[in-house]
């Protein structure tokens, strides 16, 4: 089978177990849109999974069937996304995807190596480098300083054991 095919078959493969759970009897305990968002549901876990769709596609085309079917309404549906931790989650996946279908990150990588490639020593340079370069894009100061080791951390790291001890924080070893 070509690729075109094995997409196909997985979509009507994942159509088909959607519609068959959504017209299932509704379980004892259950209302019917709480079982019909579960059968969006769980069709949308089995397209990202058998690759008929993007993890991204398939979530938005789960939202756009919740909210057609009338299982949701559109303020509950897009509800999550008045959060700004959702929002930047999913800007995240799409500015990722899109460096990496657009190429900046490989050309970004062919950059640092004809800068610093001269010797091993510049590439081990710029590989610690790059880490440090985003720090201030870093939203706390443990993430920032958790991105690469930090040669003035060492000794005081040296002298403390990695076993919290009672009642009186980091003890020494």
């Amino acid at each position: 089978m070509t690729g075109t095919t094995k997409t196909l078959v997985a979509r009507l493969g994942v159509l088909a177990l959607g519609l068959v759970l959504w017209f299932l009897p509704v379980p004892e305990g259950l209302t019917a849109p709480a079982w019909h968002l579960f059968a969006i549901f769980a069709a949308t876990i089995a397209s990202v999974i058998a690759g008929a769709f993007p993890i991204l596609t398939a979530s938005v085309l789960a939202v756009a069937v919740a909210v057609l079917s009338g299982v949701l309404t559109p303020a509950k549906a897009y509800a999550g996304f008045a959060n700004a931790t959702i929002l930047l989650i999913v800007v995240a996946f799409l500015l990722a995807r899109a460096v990496v279908k657009c190429g900046l990150g490989q050309r970004l990588g062919y950059l640092v190596v004809s800068l610093f490639g001269r010797s091993t020593l510049g590439l081990g340079y710029s590989v610690f480098s790059t880490p440090s370069s985003r720090r201030p894009s870093r939203a706390t100061r443990r993430a920032a300083a958790s991105s690469t080791p930090s040669p003035s951390r060492w000794p005081r790291e040296a002298g403390r054991s990695r076993t919290r001890q009672p009642g009186s924080g980091w003890g020494p070893t």
